[in-house]
């Protein structure tokens, strides 16, 4: 009986406790506070999606940094090396400066709209956000001179690239020059040449009297005189020669003898092999007197 009574009790109680809840969830105050807690609720947790969104947005912007430093680090040892670079890498470098330019200048507008943002409150945060806004104000300024070296460099090429041509000119101007001296002095060699060889020219006809006479090279004499040379016959005749290359004449007859004026002793005539054979010992005493020899044979 004892035992009855106690469940009894108790069954009582959560009858009356389910009934106090009950009438509690259903009053006014509690479905006011529920209210207020789900609009709690959902105040954090877009609180909490925006800080989420901010920290994002800080940890690109700081990832990001990382990537320019060390593109800045490649670009330098680009813009820096030693001698010259072609078009096609001058093209490169130029075009990854306006990329990392344009990285800069997306992150710094993100960081514009972070400062703006007034659900930020915390002074530290937008210190960090000074901070990391300074270090792309730097990184625009190292980007700027590496953009200006490579002006720089572009210049000393071109001025290079003149100096070159003026060079190339100057040296095709010479060979022009050169090629018309060259050419000048084929001339003047052939003009001296000629001349030397007038110079040197002589002449000489072999001929018997009858021949000789009727050529007009000698004139006959009368009773008490000799024939003379006249020099006024038929120059055709003459056979021209370099005197300087001739020391020896061949008369093709047994006996032969000079008519024209010559010194003695710069010249002899010999019996070689029944022919009689003018030896020229010494041309240029020979041919002072005159340039035309003639030598009647028999």
């Amino acid at each position: 009986m004892k035992h009855l009574n106690f469940f009894l009790s108790i069954g009582l109680i959560v009858i009356l406790l389910f009934c106090s809840i009950s009438c509690v969830e259903n009053s006014k105050q509690y479905k006011e506070l529920q209210a207020q807690l789900d609009s709690l609720q959902g105040s954090y947790g877009n609180q909490k999606n925006q800080l989420d969104e901010i920290f994002g947005a800080l940890n690109d912007i700081e990832n990001g940094l990382e990537d320019i430093r060390k593109s800045e680090n490649i670009l330098s040892v680009q813009a820096n090396t030693e001698g010259e670079y072609t078009l096609s890498q001058k093209e490169k470098i130029e075009n990854n400066i306006a990329s990392i330019r344009s990285a800069i200048n997306r992150y710094q507008a993100k960081i514009e709209e972070l400062k703006k943002d007034s659900n930020i409150k915390s002074v530290e945060f937008k210190k960090r956000l000074n901070h990391l806004q300074n270090q792309l104000n730097e990184k625009l300024t190292i980007i700027q001179q590496l953009k200006n070296e490579i002006e720089s460099k572009e210049l000393i090429i071109k001025e290079k690239e003149e100096t070159i041509a003026e060079l190339g000119n100057t040296v095709t101007g010479l060979q022009e020059n050169v090629e018309q001296l060259s050419e000048k002095n084929i001339e003047m060699e052939g003009t001296i040449q000629n001349q030397e060889k007038e110079l040197h020219s002589a002449y000489y006809i072999v001929a018997t009297k009858d021949e000789l006479t009727k050529l007009g090279v000698i004139k006959k004499g009368g009773i008490f005189s000799s024939a003379k040379v006249t020099y006024h016959g038929e120059k055709s005749a003459f056979i021209k020669i370099d005197y300087r290359e001739i020391s020896t004449i061949n008369t093709n007859a047994a006996k032969a003898k000079v008519l024209s004026t010559h010194p003695q002793g710069t010249y002899s005539i010999e019996t070689i092999d029944d022919e009689a054979v003018i030896t020229i010992s010494d041309p240029q005493q020979f041919w002072e007197q005159t340039k035309y020899l003639v030598i009647q044979t028999q």
